[in-house]
């Protein structure tokens, strides 16, 4: 039996709540993220190093920023695959796009805000 196809509203009405819901626990990738990012721009000369970071290890954060983001993006892109690609007539740019912007964009907010 083939599996039920998915009009792409369908989709679109599980995946933004389902994402939203995913921004919380994906927060603090997002910050371990934004840290290795900031501490690749510091190694690249483009800011003033924080001496306690550059001390503790710029190598060290990176790898945890890149660890921490591959894992949480295989859980995001496991989790929307198993119906995003049930709806044949989908826009997929837009859709994984989307995703992205509702799982990044609040822990980006919320980290800054804090």
């Amino acid at each position: 039996m083939a599996p039920r196809q998915l009009r792409p509203r369908h989709v679109w009405m599980i995946g933004v709540p389902l994402n939203l819901l995913l921004a919380i626990p994906c927060a603090y990738p997002v910050l371990f993220a934004m840290l290795g990012t900031q501490v690749l721009a510091w190694e690249l000369g483009l800011g003033t190093p924080d001496p306690t970071v550059v001390d503790d290890g710029a190598g060290f954060a990176i790898g945890l920023g890149l660890a921490a983001v591959v894992f949480a993006g295989l859980v995001v892109a496991g989790l929307n695959a198993l119906f995003a690609f049930r709806a044949p007539q989908l826009k997929a740019g837009p859709y994984w796009l989307a995703v992205a912007l509702l799982v990044v964009v609040p822990g980006v907010v919320y980290w800054l805000a804090r």
